[in-house]
């Protein structure tokens, strides 16, 4: 589902539908209830104006956003990637751990983060 808005971003990860907007959410479909994913530890928080996307990669959420670079006099922006494990604690509770984050890419200012999608080979 992708409703246009840079800074919205959806991803199933093992049968679960999560929901970035300022937070992490996941969808318990026994309640029907939107539930905050808890822990990510680590993880910077987001620029409002900046772009957020998340993809399944094997089991685990890959999250990757983009930040503008003051040193480059904010023509370009600078690419980042998470890599979050997932964990269920019981039936209403899950846990994300950061397991690795760096810089992967820096663009121009002019590029557009449209989505991330995820294979593994």
């Amino acid at each position: 589902m992708d409703l246009g808005w840079p800074w919205f971003s959806y991803g199933v990860i093992d049968d679960v539908l999560f929901y970035y907007s300022d937070g992490f959410e996941w969808y318990d479909t026994e309640v029907r209830l939107w539930r905050k994913l808890k822990g990510l530890v680590g993880l910077p928080k987001f620029a409002h104006y900046g772009c957020v996307k998340m993809a399944d990669y094997g089991g685990k959420m890959a999250v990757f956003w983009d930040k503008y670079l003051p040193s480059s006099g904010y023509k370009k922006k600078t690419i980042w990637c998470a890599v979050i494990s997932l964990e269920r604690r019981g039936s209403e509770e899950i846990w994300g751990k950061v397991e690795w984050l760096d810089a992967v890419l820096t663009v121009p200012e002019s590029y557009e983060f449209v989505c991330a999608l995820s294979a593994t080979v």
